[in-house]
This record gives C-alpha cells, sequence and structure tokens, in this order.
C-alpha cells in the first residue's frame, strides 16, 4: 500500500466536494515564497477543476503576527460559510481555529511545523510533523506537501504539463524555504528545475529571458528567489 500523509486522501475529498457544490473556498497562506508558492498550486488545482477562490489572504507579519490571526478573521467574516483553508501556518492556532469556526469557518490546515503544545480541534489536518503521522519523510517544505495534495486531488486529471508547472513552484518554494534538500525534497527540486528551464509562467520566463542564454542556472535561481 502506497504510503501519503496523514489525511491526505480525507482533505484532497472534501476540496473536490467544495468544488462540485460550489462553495466558497478561502485560501490563507503565509507571506513566505513557500507559503505564496503553496497557495498558487492550491488556487491553480482547484480553478482546474472549475473552481473558484472566494478569497486570498497573506496575513503582514510585522502588523498582524504569525499564523491565522484574530484581525485577519474579522475581514474575512463576511466570506462565512466557507471552506477556510490554511497553507505554512495554522498547526499552532488552537484559539484563533476555534474562533475561525464560530465564524462559520470549516477549517483545513496545511502545514509542515512541528506540533508543539497540542493542534487545532479540526479532523483536517494535514501535516507530515503530527502525531501518528506514518509517513516516511518528515523534511517537506510546506510547498511539497501542498504538491502532494494537489496530485491526489487531480489524480489521473493532472496532465504532464499541468503537473510540470505546478513542479516549478515547489521547486522555488522548497528551495527558498532551507528544508533539507535531500530525498523527496531533492526529487522535487530536481524535477522542478528541468520544468523551469521551459517554463511558460510569464514572470519566470521574462527572468529567464532578461538573463540571456549564457546565464548559470543556479545563479539565475537564486535571483529569481530573491526578486520573489
Amino acid at each position: 500500500m502506497e504510503n501519503k500523509i496523514k489525511n491526505l486522501e480525507k482533505v484532497a475529498e472534501r476540496i473536490k466536494k467544495a468544488v462540485l457544490n460550489k462553495e466558497r473556498i478561502i485560501l490563507y497562506g503565509d507571506s513566505d515564497l513557500d507559503g505564496i508558492s503553496s497557495v498558487v498550486i492550491l488556487e491553480e488545482t482547484i480553478k482546474n477543476l472549475g473552481g473558484e477562490i472566494s478569497a486570498v489572504f497573506f496575513p503582514d507579519r510585522e502588523v498582524d503576527g504569525y499564523g491565522v490571526n484574530a484581525k485577519a478573521l474579522d475581514i474575512l467574516k463576511d466570506k462565512a460559510p466557507a471552506l477556510f483553508i490554511t497553507l505554512d501556518l495554522g498547526i499552532g492556532n488552537v484559539k484563533e481555529v476555534e474562533i475561525a469556526k464560530k465564524l462559520g469557518f470549516e477549517v483545513i490546515i496545511i502545514d509542515h511545523h512541528e506540533t508543539l503544545n497540542g493542534i487545532p480541534d479540526t479532523p483536517l489536518i494535514i501535516d507530515p510533523k503530527q502525531k501518528d503521522d506514518n509517513y516516511s519523510f518528515k523534511g517537506l517544505a510546506n510547498v511539497g506537501v501542498t504538491f502532494r495534495l494537489c496530485e491526489e486531488i487531480l489524480s489521473d486529471k493532472i496532465s504532464e504539463n499541468l503537473r510540470n508547472s505546478l513542479l516549478e513552484l515547489a521547486a522555488l518554494g522548497t528551495i527558498s524555504d532551507m528544508v533539507p534538500q535531500t530525498d523527496e525534497n531533492q526529487k522535487i527540486i530536481e524535477e522542478g528545475l528541468r520544468s523551469l528551464k521551459n517554463t511558460f509562467r510569464p514572470a519566470l520566463r521574462a527572468f529567464l529571458d532578461i538573463l540571456g542564454e549564457g546565464y548559470v542556472f543556479q545563479g539565475a535561481l537564486q535571483k529569481i528567489i530573491s526578486a520573489l
């Protein structure tokens, strides 16, 4: 039996149900490149299925602090009821998730950080580091976790071009997050960088075109990550 991250299939089915039923979906991600790339690939996956995103929110760490916060929930409360999906944060926001639930949100947490003092009360948590998760590799960046979820959501509907397009962002997010470049991360990076050289994404293509044909790819990659 294939080893999968705990709750991966359950969360994938819940998101597909939300798309089918035209439910509101909110994506709430950390504002670093790992969080942003996680949000983008999940948004593209949902739209590929014909779904829509009602709101995307990135908290300002300097103003709002890290993670889900009451100020952001107050801004988003008019979107309830909705599926409220956190990316690269949320696993430590026990109190804030309770507030979100009282506002009418159903919360899904997609994270990769350690679970320290308990986890939020929701059955829809994907985090390889949570208790009783037997997934073989614990070092994924959040975008790696999200990429595995997107593969599960799309299943046999994922084309090679779409998979490669998502992998480009998964590679950039993984490199930026300073996780060990070994095992599954190494595979994501290698596959994503191969695809990135022929990217159809306008912003990334523009970076590579400006650098010209003689650029050293690793150096170009660091410039892209720094700019993003």
